[in-house]
């Protein structure tokens, strides 16, 4: 059971680069190397029932492989008045690059894990960019808002003050993954709240949960074509709610497709994946952004599953993935 939950921790959290095939969805084929993938892992279903006993620590600190990197290439300082964790990636040791804030998955539930790390590293040098990572706050012991109020603060913090850090401020881009999209496109909706929106150019977003309403989740076809047998399943989402924000998915700033207006937001990348409950979240969430004028890289990765886990890194090109945020990248950050 409990190698079984690190794998779940696993999908909600990490950031991976594919070489699969990227084709429009709506085979309904799993990708056999996917297929392989839930099968070494010995995949089972966990009901609701088994993921509410379970011990939260076990979803908290999943025993994900850490793989080395240079130490000279991290800082690790505490920013704001509420003294919030954050990883500083530098690998290039240059100055005047982007700036990559990166908000992690994990449910609402696990923090920034040592497991991350390599990867979050590995970002900064395939985008030549500094990494900012947020270990912000998390339930059950620090509910909703915590985790919104600790990644806006770092976002408004590092905005002003990653030159320090050898960070270009004029080009700046919110990157999350899962539970971390769902914070990234809170975040832009706040800072065009307080007239900030501009110093975010562009906004990736991979698995996002969009609309975390009860209703939701019983009606989308997404979630009921994937409900289970495809690792993020329906009840690990309503575990996650349940722990993050018991009551209040009416809430915009929980369940940001809710917010009343999309205009002005920044550029987006929204990725998707054909196997995951939350695909419909993205897709609605891309299309109110294009309704409202604004820029969308979008794409639904036949044959995944949430996050694109599961999949290769990519050793002899580029993969869709990363080309896609790079793309995105040179047409947002023209100054």
């Amino acid at each position: 059971m409990k190698h079984l939950l690190s794998f779940f921790i696993l999908i909600l959290l990490t950031s991976i680069t594919s070489e699969s095939n990227s084709q429009q969805c709506g085979n309904r084929t799993l990708d056999p190397e996917i297929a392989g993938f839930l099968r070494v892992i010995g995949y089972i279903d966990l009901t609701i029932e088994q993921l509410r006993q379970t011990p939260i620590e076990q979803l908290k600190y999943p025993q994900l492989p850490v793989v080395p990197y240079p130490k000279q290439d991290v800082q690790k300082i505490k920013i704001g008045s509420d003294s919030i964790p954050v990883l500083v990636f530098n690998p290039l040791h240059q100055n005047n690059l982007p700036i990559i804030i990166h908000y992690h998955g994990g449910g609402f539930i696990s923090p920034l894990v040592k497991g991350l790390e390599h990867s979050l590293w590995q970002d900064a040098k395939t985008y030549q960019a500094i990494v900012f990572a947020v270990d912000y706050r998390v339930a059950p012991e620090h509910k909703f808002p915590a985790a919104v109020d600790d990644s806006y603060n770092a976002f408004r913090w590092i905005s002003e003050n990653a030159h320090q850090f050898g960070g270009d401020t004029s080009r700046l881009i919110l990157m999350g993954n899962s539970a971390g999209a769902n914070l990234v496109a809170v975040i832009t909706h706040k800072a065009k709240l307080d007239k900030i929106s501009s110093r975010i150019k562009l906004q990736i977003l991979n698995g996002l949960p969009a609309d975390l309403r009860p209703e939701n989740m019983e009606k989308s076809v997404s979630y009921q074509q994937n409900a289970f047998g495809y690792f993020q399943t329906k009840a690990m989402c309503y575990f996650a709610v349940e722990n993050y924000a018991p009551g209040q998915t009416n809430n915009s700033s929980v369940s940001p497709i809710l917010a009343e207006d999309f205009t002005g937001l920044p550029p987006a990348v929204i990725i998707t994946a054909e196997f995951d409950p939350l695909r419909d979240d993205g897709v609605l969430y891309a299309a109110k952004l294009r309704s409202a004028g604004v820029k969308v890289w979008e794409k639904c990765f036949a044959g995944q599953i949430h996050c694109l886990i599961g999949l290769r890194y990519g050793a002899e090109a580029l993969n869709v993935f990363e080309r896609m945020i790079k793309t995105a990248m040179s047409e947002s950050l023209i100054k």
